[in-house]
């Protein structure tokens, strides 16, 4: 706020116009980046498990009987087989496929997790002391089923062989 000398009054400062075109246009940038497009969206989830399923068939050189080893290193297209006429190029570039299809898969389930963390600030977690109690009890009951089972299976099955030989 700047002050006014006669007057004493405040008033707003103004920021310069170049600063308000700035501003506008960030505005506008942020505005296209945080719309959702749900569209692509769909389309990205579509493709990149696809995507991630090439990578994986291009590291291993193997899909189904066919071998992609040899058939993609020896296309006779130049710009094909630089990136596959060597192992190491073959698995770099299925390597590469599987990191692009990750990283789409991950921008993709960022809207459906950003709420749960903020949930899970809001949990309040058990102490040691809790945690140790409760697994023992949970332990214990397992224990009790399993031998209630067991007795069951004890009882019941020389029932069951002597109905069956009748």
């Amino acid at each position: 706020m700047k002050k006014d000398n006669k007057k004493g009054n405040k008033q707003p400062y103004e920021k310069p116009s170049f600063a308000k075109k700035l501003e506008e246009r960030s505005g506008r940038v942020m505005e296209i980046l945080k719309k959702e497009y749900t569209f692509e969206n769909w389309l990205l989830a579509i493709l990149s498990p696809i995507l991630l399923l090439y990578g994986i068939y291009i590291v291993y050189g193997q899909f189904g009987s066919v071998d992609l080893a040899a058939v993609l290193g020896n296309s006779g297209i130049g710009f094909v087989d630089f990136f596959f006429n060597t192992t190491l190029k073959r698995i770099l570039t299925g390597s590469f496929l599987i990191l692009i299809a990750v990283l789409v898969i991950v921008y993709l389930s960022i809207p459906f997790l950003r709420p749960s963390f903020k949930e899970m600030r809001k949990v309040s977690w058990p102490t040691i002391l809790q945690l140790g109690t409760n697994s023992a009890r949970v332990f214990s009951f397992l224990v009790f089923l399993m031998l209630v089972f067991a007795l069951y299976g004890f009882i019941f099955d020389p029932i069951f062989e002597w109905l069956y030989s009748l």
